[in-house]
């Protein structure tokens, strides 16, 4: 048997409208884990650091946090070298307050901003993750790049290249994945993405996929009815990584009750099968299509 990662799971903060319903949903779903997302609309470093008496209120409750920063109106990539540079320093300054609050990683994007379709500068946004990437190591945050449906990031190959050039680790998002492996019509690019963070991979935002509800209309996050379309997945980051976060990704706490009960029974499967005797238990699938 290979060596075998059960993650811990958690939820995150956007699906709540106060502290207080954080709380209690992790209190009646008994579930310890938050990752926190920043307000993506923030536009100054004083409206992030107002929420940080909301992180200390959750933490005081013991709860155990990570976090995640998702500014598309400050992009690492920013053609214009001046924007660039403020979006490098905007993050440091987060990166400082997450260590404050004695946070250990962030998840952070380039190509967020919709509006820099097609104009993303990836020279500038490598050498700009690389530098956060540093200061996050001398403060002890680890910190991950997310891929996108769109852009480099969405693409196994260039996401490799741009963890390989910043030092950045990585967070798999399942739903971006798999929805551009729908877009490309390529079988096993989402799963592609695995092996290809080699080593690198600490977390996963975990729903079903990213799609329209109706053509034409905006992409949201779908939760899973089962755990069918996404197993291959999260069986490949038990078995052949050492990713231990799993962040259920949707902002309607019925719906992640729901996903939360589906990936406990998931894991309590696997812990099960890991303590079976060696030739009783099932191999896990290791084999990764290579993308044409």
């Amino acid at each position: 048997m290979e060596a075998m990662h059960l993650p811990q799971l958690a939820i995150t903060n956007q699906a709540f409208a106060s502290v207080q319903d954080i709380l209690e949903f992790c209190r009646i779903h008994d579930c310890p884990a938050v990752e926190y997302t920043f307000r993506r609309g923030a536009l100054s470093r004083e409206e992030v650091a107002r929420e940080i008496p909301d992180v200390e209120m959750l933490r005081g409750a013991g709860l155990f946090l990570r976090y995640h920063l998702a500014f598309p109106g400050f992009d690492l990539g920013h053609p214009d070298p001046a924007r660039a540079r403020e979006a490098v320093d905007f993050h440091l300054f987060c990166l400082g307050l997450v260590a404050d609050q004695g946070g250990d990683r962030v998840t952070l994007h380039i190509g967020l901003d919709r509006a820099l379709r097609g104009r993303v500068d990836y020279a500038a946004a490598v050498r700009g993750l690389r530098e956060v990437t540093s200061e996050g190591e001398r403060l002890g945050v680890r910190v991950c790049l997310e891929n996108l449906r769109l852009g480099r990031t969405g693409d196994p190959r260039q996401f490799q290249s741009l963890l390989a050039h910043s030092g950045a680790f990585a967070t798999l998002d399942v739903g971006h994945a798999r929805a551009r492996e729908l877009a490309s019509a390529v079988p096993g690019c989402a799963l592609d993405f695995i092996p290809r963070c080699n080593g690198r991979l600490l977390g996963a935002h975990v729903y079903e996929i990213e799609a329209a509800t109706h053509p034409g209309g905006p992409a949201r996050h779908m939760a899973p009815r089962d755990l069918t379309a996404i197993r291959s997945l999260l069986d490949a980051m038990v078995w052949e990584t050492s990713c231990d976060w799993w962040l259920i990704e949707l902002t309607d706490a019925r719906e992640m009750a729901h996903t939360l009960q589906l990936l406990r029974r998931y894991r309590d499967g696997i812990g099960t099968r890991a303590a079976m005797p060696v030739s009783s238990a099932v191999t896990p699938h290791t084999n990764h299509k290579e993308l044409a």
